[in-house]
């Protein structure tokens, strides 16, 4: 297929990208598969590889200049699941309750399903990867032998996902919501020259790599509008929550405390007694675990509660900048949480009770989802139940 350049007069040849799959085109920049068309002869002239615009920025500088249409990618992604017998999903074990979507999971009976549990090195060290499996096979109705715990950052266990994919063939289908790590998991897998990114949306279609005697088609990732990561434009959440690291701070606060996860997220916490469900005289006291850049702030301080938004960018990240709290509509949130707990606020943190149980009361973006779910870290240290010495 040739088109015809109006501002050069020149035919030029129409490829899809091999890096995202999109079309090239040349009329609309910062849509998926735009190049501009000088770039595009120059390039086909000296042999060179013909990315689009966005797929070029993305792969030599960490710049991104598009974002993915959601209700396209999700009408693309319902076209698409039924026609593989093979799907590998992918979900962060970081953000487990935002990233591993059971409503996905009911879409793909009947095919074979391989589960990655990808960014393990994001995990505290003491979690050891057979812990880990165990706790997922409780909430994953698949045996053990389909649970691979992976990181694409550092190699972990990458091997052995391999070795069970080259055994294999047909059509193998790659699914995960935005943000888990898809790209970088195939590029472990199969060397192939993809372009891999932390930003939401990089494929905007079916890319197609090999491992022997398997094609793998690399799917959009999922948008699913319930993460508080998904708030924030791509270049925040690149900045903020792609880095690998994440960082814990215990807190032991007085009733009247006022905790910041963020700038979107104020958690109060209060010890319940045991057996009553009453107040405790005692504090309760939790860990919060999120990303590196993922601020943390303690205040009771009226001012500062009544203009906390003039801290966005600054005392409180994320938003990385100026946001407009009139485009959200905020609830306020209460769940009990026992010691053998956690609590999950999805594409944000979690939380792990060392004293309990704790009754939060959370003020957060009403799409946002909230879990209580089996604690993943097991409380080691005993506290003292009688005292807050």
């Amino acid at each position: 297929m040739r088109k015809v350049n109006q501002s050069k007069n020149v035919r030029l040849e129409i490829h899809k990208c091999p890096g995202c799959g999109a079309q090239i085109q040349f009329e609309q920049p910062g849509k998926p598969g735009f190049i501009p068309s000088d770039v595009y002869e120059k390039r086909l002239k000296e042999g060179k590889e013909l990315l689009c615009q966005r797929c070029f920025k993305i792969k030599n500088y960490g710049m991104l200049i598009s974002d993915a249409d959601e209700e396209e990618i999700m009408d693309f992604l319902m076209r698409v699941i039924k026609n593989f017998k093979h799907i590998l999903y992918v979900f962060d074990v970081f953000d487990f309750d935002g990233t591993y979507r059971p409503e996905i999971i009911e879409l793909l009976s009947g095919a074979n399903v391989l589960y990655v549990a990808n960014k393990f090195d994001t995990l505290p060290s003491i979690i050891s990867a057979s812990q880990l499996k165990e706790w997922l096979r409780n909430r994953i109705d698949a045996p053990s032998s389909k649970i691979f715990v992976t990181s694409s950052k550092n190699g972990f266990g990458i091997k052995k996902l391999k070795k069970e994919l080259e055994k294999l063939s047909g059509d193998l289908l790659v699914l995960g919501v935005t943000n888990v790590g898809k790209s970088s998991i195939l590029k472990a897998l199969t060397d192939s020259d993809v372009t891999v990114s932390p930003y939401p949306g990089t494929t905007i279609a079916l890319v197609e790599h090999k491992l022997n005697k398997l094609r793998i088609f690399d799917a959009p990732g999922i948008i699913t509008n319930d993460r508080m990561i998904e708030l924030f434009d791509s270049d925040c959440q690149s900045k903020v929550f792609a880095k690998g690291e994440v960082s814990r701070k215990t807190f032991k606060p007085y009733p009247e405390d006022v905790i910041f996860v963020s700038g979107l997220c104020q958690i109060k916490a209060k010890l319940l007694d045991n057996f009553n469900n009453i107040s405790s005289e005692l504090r309760p006291i939790f860990q919060i675990y999120a990303p590196e850049n993922v601020t943390f702030h303690k205040t009771k301080n009226e001012e500062f509660l009544e203009s906390y938004s003039k801290h966005f960018g600054k005392l409180l990240v994320p938003p990385c900048k100026k946001f407009d709290l009139s485009l959200l509509n905020f609830k306020e949130e209460r769940v009990i949480v026992s010691s053998d707990e956690e609590l999950s606020i999805a594409g944000l943190c979690w939380i792990n009770v060392k004293r309990g149980p704790v009754e939060f009361t959370l003020r957060l973006p009403e799409n946002v989802k909230v879990h209580s779910r089996e604690a993943l870290m097991k409380p080691k240290r005993k506290f003292n139940e009688n005292s807050d010495d």
